[in-house]
């Protein structure tokens, strides 16, 4: 009889570790399955090197590099606009962008751009794709970076004649007045850094006057504010815009005048 009893026991022992064990694995899958999925929740992607270059050839893919503009300047993704995540504005001028459309960014290592997937998400963004591990891993995989061709900067006085003679110097000359102290100016720098890299061979020329090292000069052209680009096309003055202006306004610019 007790012989009995303690078999079923056994039994009974050893049906309840199975159902225990089951359910401890289901559990660890949902949990490796939330973990998977996780970062795919609300729109927001984590993608290797591999998965965020076939994103970028979606045609409404809106591509920032969230690094500063220092970063920036040695080297970028083809096509990526420079919208620094430590800039206490950062949230506000990416908010400026598109969002019903999708949304790529990427950092140096991946860092940063998960602090920003959650501001960006709580802003309004509907899709954002966020590059695994940064530059870092994109070169480690073999990818290619645009590197800048720096706008020419004048750092001595430039004179009334040497001016002229600057202006004239190329089919599309714009001439970047600005100051070391000015901070827009040093938003607008990557912006005129990528342009330049992608118009030099259009014969366009981007030349950085500082209105401080040639006082007399801007004094002369009534340089008031800053920064200040100056379109001149074979030497002679076609347009001006004061103030930053985004990429797209700039080469919608040069276009009118290629």
């Amino acid at each position: 009889m007790i012989a009995k009893s303690l078999k079923n026991y056994i039994t009974i022992y050893k049906l309840h570790s199975i159902t225990r064990m089951k359910s401890v694995f289901a559990y660890l899958f949902i949990a490796v399955l939330i973990g998977i999925t996780g970062c795919m929740a609300d729109g927001q992607e984590t993608l290797n090197s591999k998965e965020f270059k076939a994103k970028l050839a979606l045609s409404e893919l809106q591509l920032v590099d969230i690094r500063t503009p220092a970063e920036y300047d040695l080297g970028y993704i083809e096509g990526a606009d420079n919208i620094d995540f430590y800039n206490t504005e950062f949230v506000a001028n990416i908010s400026k962008l598109d969002k019903e459309k999708p949304l790529a960014i990427y950092c140096k290592s991946g860092g940063r751009t998960k602090d920003a997937m959650k501001q960006l998400a709580k802003v309004g963004f509907k899709n954002i794709y966020a590059l695994a591990g940064g530059l870092l891993a994109w070169e480690k995989t073999g990818y290619t970076l645009v590197t800048p061709k720096p706008i020419e900067q004048v750092k001595t006085t430039v004179t009334k004649a040497e001016y002229n003679k600057l202006v004239a110097s190329e089919k599309i000359v714009i001439i970047d007045f600005s100051a070391v102290w000015c901070g827009p100016c040093k938003m607008l720098k990557p912006v005129l850094d990528k342009i330049s890299t992608e118009y030099a061979a259009k014969g366009v020329k981007i030349i950085t006057i500082d209105v401080d090292d040639s006082k007399a000069l801007s004094n002369e052209l009534r340089v008031n504010e800053i920064p200040l680009l100056l379109f001149y096309k074979d030497g002679k003055l076609v347009e001006q815009m004061i103030g930053f202006n985004p990429e797209n306004i700039i080469k919608e610019t040069i276009e009118k005048y290629l």
